[in-house]
């Protein structure tokens, strides 16, 4: 990433009017410097039957967070697409606001991998995410 870029005010970021992200309640975060964060306050339609979080949309909501840490590195032209996200659940999700923190672990010219974490309003690890994003150059 060319060291003069600034970080993306959330309003002017292309990943900022992510239809299906608002549908669900989620708002973006950062998204500079290989970083990315995202958030979701919980509310009772993102409960399965047992009353915690459903699993799903914690999935949604790391990729959310990855796809704003891949954006912030993207050269003129350049998308991305997921191509792997391997989650770990560690605690039930229930109440109050989950943050999703994305940070890139490797960026190459096609391929970038990097780790989430997501937490709850206290900071308690919810799931830990491994991912990996396909980056396509613009056609000539």
């Amino acid at each position: 990433m060319p060291t003069d870029e600034k970080p993306v005010p959330a309003d002017e970021d292309p990943g900022y009017e992510a239809p299906f992200a608002q549908l669900l309640g989620m708002r973006p975060g950062i998204s500079a410097d290989g970083c990315g964060s995202a958030f979701m306050k919980i509310q009772d339609k993102h409960r399965q039957a047992a009353g915690m979080v459903q699993g799903g949309l914690i999935v949604t909501l790391a990729d959310y967070a990855f796809h704003r840490a891949v954006h912030s590195t993207l050269r003129p032209g350049e998308t991305t697409t997921t191509v792997e996200l391997k989650v770990n659940f560690i605690a039930p999700a229930r109440n109050g606001e989950l943050t999703a923190n994305a940070k890139l672990v490797s960026r190459g010219r096609r391929v970038a991998v990097g780790d989430v974490e997501v937490l709850d309003q206290d900071s308690r690890l919810i799931a830990r995410c491994l991912g990996t994003y396909l980056i396509t150059a613009p056609t000539e």
